[in-house]
């Protein structure tokens, strides 16, 4: 039972005796298979018609005469033809195994890795057209699809299914019925015309496909496939160089004139496009190179912003080389500045000090005086009271202790006071005293004088009475009358702590 399950299977992976091992490519009419030869190890491409396409006569004649033509070329640069198989189930031809990209697949990817290697690609190009027009084949269908090359450069050229012969019958039959696949863009305009096909048509396709390569796009390009076509015709192509200012002014004029509008005004064979391209330099720069130092640049100013234009040493030299080349490219370099030490190295010269405006001093209103207490009057000593200090001579200050009548050390009545001890405040009216006139002294704005440390008082003199009021020995001095405009002594709501 079990054998019977896995004998489907099997069947359905093999074709006749060759087992299938991948997809390469798939096409309209044909599938591009890998597969190995049963019982060995040799492997092969096998190009299968699918089952649509089999029951088609034309493509199936197409299929054989692509075999046909393939058997009839021998190059190292062309694809190998091994077998062409015509059974009722399966309809195939075996050809060589290469595995690697067409340039379609490096124009898509990696176009710096395909220019860099531009010129093997087109020298073993060029020498597989050159042995088909030998042998009297033109491939007529020269693009960047049937174009083979791995990492080792190696080339092959594939897919005859358009050829046709210079001069024959069954060339020209195919060539004029089969319908070109891909794209218009490669078609040469004696093609469009219907007109005899040379190898300049060979030419003009491959003229396009290196105009690709170079640039990354293609000369002529259409809304529609007539618009496609009318510019094959009569539109004049830019130079490549338009699109790629590292290609060089002579690869402009070799691919300039592969496609000329006219036959006769491009090469007259492939070797004359191979002795042309011999003497000619893609490129004025190594396209590795000027990616590495676009990549490098662009890092450079990505990191290094604020230091301007500066590249590093390695970067510096790689655009050297280029200048040394490419003489615009030189115009267009900065020159270089050497940048200046920091400002902690390089000592400045001292400034001289500009003149600080001095601010214009605005006078300002003296302020009103505070008004300050009455002082409290300083009793007059008894004659013969040694004074426990100079009560006299110290001033009064706001809060100072004084000694109120009743206390010990006073006499029990109040002691008149002496004009020596009162202390006028500013602002503040002076008591009338006998034979003195009660004054208010004047208020002025001045400010007041800056104060200074208080001198310690010397020892008071004995005081002496004034005039009008004479003590005589033994007898007590008349208090003095009390004026209407002085209050009596404030008496003091709370008595100080000195018990």
């Amino acid at each position: 039972m079990a054998d019977k399950e896995k004998t489907p299977a099997a069947d359905d992976n093999k074709i006749d005796h060759y087992v299938k091992m991948g997809t390469i490519a798939m096409g309209k009419h044909a599938m591009v298979l890998e597969v190995q030869e049963e019982n060995t190890t040799n492997r092969f491409a096998m190009k299968l018609l699918l089952p649509e396409a089999m029951k088609d006569p034309e493509q199936v004649q197409i299929l054989k005469y692509e075999g046909k033509v393939a058997q009839a070329l021998d190059h190292p640069n062309i694809i190998k033809w091994v077998a062409t198989v015509h059974r009722k189930t399966n309809i195939y031809l075996i050809l060589e195994l290469f595995k690697a990209l067409n340039i379609k697949s490096y124009l898509l990817n990696d176009i710096v890795g395909l220019q860099s290697r531009l010129r093997k690609m087109i020298e073993c190009t060029s020498q597989a057209l050159l042995h088909m027009h030998e042998r009297g084949y033109v491939h007529l269908d020269v693009k960047p699809d049937n174009i083979l090359m791995n990492r080792s450069s190696e080339v092959r050229l594939i897919d005859f299914s358009l050829t046709e012969k210079v001069k024959g019958v069954l060339g020209k039959m195919f060539g004029g019925k089969k319908e070109i696949g891909g794209t218009l863009s490669y078609i040469a305009p004696e093609t469009i015309k219907k007109e005899a096909s040379t190898p300049q048509t060979d030419i003009y396709s491959f003229g396009i496909t290196i105009y690709e390569c170079l640039t990354g796009t293609i000369p002529f390009k259409g809304s529609t496939p007539r618009d496609l076509l009318m510019k094959h015709l009569a539109a004049a192509p830019p130079p490549p160089s338009d699109y790629n200012k590292n290609v060089t002014p002579e690869m402009d004029r070799m691919v300039l004139r592969m496609i000329a509008k006219k036959p006769k005004d491009r090469q007259k064979n492939m070797q004359e496009v191979m002795s042309e391209f011999r003497n000619v330099q893609p490129f004025k720069e190594d396209p590795e190179k000027l990616r590495d130092l676009k990549l490098a640049e662009a890092k450079a100013s990505e990191g290094q912003q604020s230091l301007g234009k500066r590249l590093d040493s390695r970067t510096d030299h790689a655009r050297a080389e280029r200048a040394k080349v490419d003489p615009e490219f030189a115009k267009t370099l900065p020159t270089v500045n050497v940048p200046p030490p920091p400002k902690a190295a390089m000592p400045e010269p001292p400034k001289p000090a500009a003149p600080k405006p001095q601010p214009v001093a605005t006078p300002r209103p003296a302020p009103p005086p505070i008004p300050m207490p009455m002082p409290m009057p300083m009793p007059q000593m008894m004659p013969g009271f040694a004074p426990q200090m100079p009560f006299g001579q110290m001033p009064m200050m706001p809060g100072q202790f004084v000694p109120m009548p009743g206390y010990p050390g006073m006499p029990p009545q109040q002691m008149p006071m002496q004009p020596a001890a009162m202390m006028p405040q500013p602002g503040m009216p002076i008591p009338a005293m006998p034979g003195i006139p009660a004054q208010t002294p004047a208020v002025t704005s001045q400010p007041a004088p800056p104060q200074t440390k208080p001198v310690p008082p010397a020892t008071p003199a004995a005081a002496r009475p004034s005039a009008g009021s004479v003590v005589r020995p033994g007898q007590r001095p008349a208090p003095p009358p009390t004026a209407k405009d002085v209050d009596d002594l404030p008496t003091m709501d709370e008595l100080p702590d000195v018990l």
